[in-house]
């Protein structure tokens, strides 16, 4: 038999796995070892198809479809946080498109080349001419732009998850459309992409994606749930944020494990403590893109990658945002000083912080829109959205710990100058303190060692916060437990168990139950003069507030008396500007202002004012509550005019500090309304 011709034993292009190669039946057999695959071209003339109808972008899509023309004089970048639902509106573009007879080019940068190449081919380009040039990465993209541009069908190409920027033209800003991202007479071009940075995309138009409203938001969920009424839609939308991607997920968990969830409510009662848990509900199924992308988890370490590859400071910037603000609360500038955050967790070997690095810190989350730039009271703040904080933090580990240090220092260093704030950013703490001691203790059964850092600085001041803002029946139940915990750690007469029952008084004087706080005062006075001397801290407090309630009764001689042994405590262990001692000196001014002396109760508020407002800050709550007194005074002196300033500036501060519907915040504004509202600007 004879053998084949030579030709016929030649193996032509790509080989996957292992090729046999037989001179004869009766030759050598040569065994080649696999070939690896060349670099597959992500494009596709299939997009993805949506699974529901889109909501809460109707907008958004009608200006796209209005702007989908071909020659259009720019690119469209979508951009937004992962999981904000950009691919959804691109697919949504794309069926648009389809329908109206466009090709549609679907490609991701992580293989851009190759994939622009194969849409020129597509559009009639040589094979061998795209294999020469592929490269060559600028003769590449000039000749796949040539076939683009004189193509005879328009076309839609969408770039999706551009997310690193520089994969798109790794010389210039993509902006420049020098590279894969151009504009085009023979189509449109979509970009998606995390990155919210105009500068870098400019002259491209900017669509910005938010969360879903909660009526769209509501809706979608059942649209995933594959029903038409869900009952609790509304509260379990709520607690996703509106966020498409868990409301994706969500809806899918309900439609496969209707036994486990017959509806809404079932399923947000186990999300109540964890919206994480929907990763886990919804199973490695659910991850349909790779990457994490399909999972709420994954979106959010992806953008932290891409993150920590050029911003250092970034990640561990977040993880104290979080910390501070996981509750929807906007996180005020001037909360991160870089003297305190410098040579903390923030700090990198190789790039420590400074005024420039925190700033691109910064910045770098705000562009990923991780976080926003948001007014707060007249100043600028940092605002989370609460599901970002939410993920993040419950991806703290036991090595977290100096980070919960240093976000309980930071907060120390301006205790109770945000009352409101700070009582959310505490309760985030100590949740997280919570969550390190051993599973079958609590804050008051653990050994005195492990908990008494804990008493000495976060829970003192939660508990006195709960106070200050008015939660008097949390700050009831906690102060309860606590008295009776240290009392058994510590001793009955210990300063930490002392100053427990000084903040029990301090919530039943607050409840109206005078006569027990009374009591309670007189008693501390007795058991910090025995135990600890006549001018500790723990005895003047309860000196000072038994004072407070002789004033309160208009027990005149009793409370100047008792205001005057503070003051003259601080004055003989020369510290007469304290907390304490500028209180007693308050209220001895009051004391004029009600025997009416005006000019010297005015004298003492203004004296008062000008202390705190130099070692407190324009706007901390005690220099607003001399505000107050000033407004009082001028008000009790005949003039109305005059005290419509001071009151402004003192609603102003309390709004932010108290909340609009704490009780001080309702006075003053009584007090504004009395004196015929805010000044005037001629006044």
């Amino acid at each position: 038999m004879a053998s084949p011709p030579e030709a016929h034993n030649a193996a032509h292009g790509h080989v996957y796995g292992q090729l046999l190669q037989v001179r004869d039946v009766h030759g050598d057999v040569t065994v080649n070892t696999p070939q690896a695959p060349p670099e597959v071209a992500d494009v596709s003339l299939d997009p993805p198809r949506l699974a529901t109808a889109v909501r809460g972008r109707a907008e958004l899509l009608t200006t796209l479809r209005a702007a989908m023309v071909r020659g259009a004089p720019a690119p469209h970048v979508l951009t937004g946080p992962g999981g904000f639902g950009k691919t959804t509106v691109a697919a949504a573009l794309a069926e648009h498109a389809r329908a109206k007879g466009w090709t549609v080019f679907w490609v991701r940068p992580n293989s851009i080349g190759p994939s622009m190449l194969e849409a020129a081919i597509e559009l009639g380009g040589s094979r061998q001419e795209a294999e020469g040039v592929k490269d060559v990465p600028r003769q590449a993209a000039r000749w796949a732009w040539r076939h683009l541009d004189s193509a005879t069908r328009p076309w839609l190409l969408v770039i999706d998850n551009a997310d690193r920027p520089e994969e798109l033209d790794p010389e210039h800003r993509p902006g420049q459309q020098r590279g894969w991202m151009r504009s085009s007479p023979g189509g449109f071009v979509l970009v998606t992409s995390r990155v919210d940075d105009p500068a870098l995309w400019a002259p491209a138009t900017l669509h910005r994606l938010r969360a879903l409203e909660p009526a769209d938001a509501a809706v979608t969920l059942a649209d995933h749930a594959g029903v038409g009424e869900l009952p609790g839609a509304t509260e379990l939308a709520e607690r996703l944020a509106g966020v498409p991607l868990a409301l994706s997920l969500a809806g899918r968990i309900l439609a496969t494990h209707q036994v486990l969830f017959p509806d809404a409510w079932a399923l947000l009662d186990r999300l109540e403590d964890d919206v994480t848990r929907l990763d886990e509900l919804a199973g490695p199924q659910a991850d349909e893109a790779g990457g994490g992308r399909g999972l709420l988890s994954g979106v959010w370490d992806l953008s932290l990658r891409l993150l920590a590859e050029q911003h250092p400071h970034a990640v561990p910037l977040l993880r104290v945002l979080s910390l501070l603000g996981t509750q929807g609360q906007a996180v005020p500038l001037r909360r991160l000083p870089l003297s305190e955050l410098a040579g903390g967790v923030l700090d990198d070997p190789e790039n420590p912080l400074d005024e420039v690095s925190f700033s691109q810190g910064v910045n770098a989350l705000v562009t990923h829109g991780l976080v926003r730039v948001v007014p707060r009271g007249g100043e600028r703040a940092l605002l989370l959205h609460p599901l970002v904080a939410e993920t993040t933090l419950s991806g703290l580990e036991e090595k977290d710990t100096p980070l919960l240090d240093q976000v309980e220092a930071l907060l120390h260093g301006q205790s109770e100058h945000d009352p409101l704030w700070e009582t959310f950013a505490h309760s985030t703490l100590l949740d997280q303190r919570a969550r390190r001691l051993p599973p079958d203790r609590e804050f008051f059964d653990g050994p005195a060692a492990s908990i008494e850092p804990l008493f000495s600085a976060t829970h003192l001041r939660f508990s006195r916060l709960l106070i200050l803002t008015g939660r008097r029946e949390e700050a009831e139940m906690l102060v309860d437990k606590s008295v009776s915990f240290t009392s058994r750690v510590f001793g009955p007469f210990h300063e930490t168990t002392l100053q427990r029952r000084h903040q029990f008084a301090e919530v039943r004087l607050d409840m109206g139950r005078t006569e027990e706080a009374e009591t309670e005062y007189r008693e501390l006075v007795e058991l910090g003069r025995i135990h600890h001397g006549p001018e500790h801290e723990v005895t003047l407090e309860a000196r000072f507030m038994l004072a407070l309630i002789a004033l309160r009764r208009e027990e005149w001689e009793e409370a100047a008396g008792g205001f005057r042994v503070v003051m003259e405590a601080g004055e003989n262990g020369s510290d007469p500007e304290n907390r304490r001692v500028l209180l007693a000196r308050e209220n001895l001014a009051y004391l004029s202002m009600r025997r009416g002396d005006h000019s010297t109760a005015e004298r003492e508020f203004l004296a008062i004012r000008q202390i705190r407002s130099r070692d407190l800050g324009e706007h901390h709550f005690l220099t607003a509550q001399a505000d107050y007194y000033l407004g009082r005074v001028a008000f009790e002196a005949g003039e109305h005019a005059k005290a419509r300033e001071p009151f402004a500036r003192c609603l102003a501060v309390r709004e932010r500090a108290l909340g609009t519907d704490h009780p001080d915040t309702d006075r003053v504004r009584e007090w504004l309304d009395r004196v015929g509202g805010p000044p005037t600007s001629s006044e």
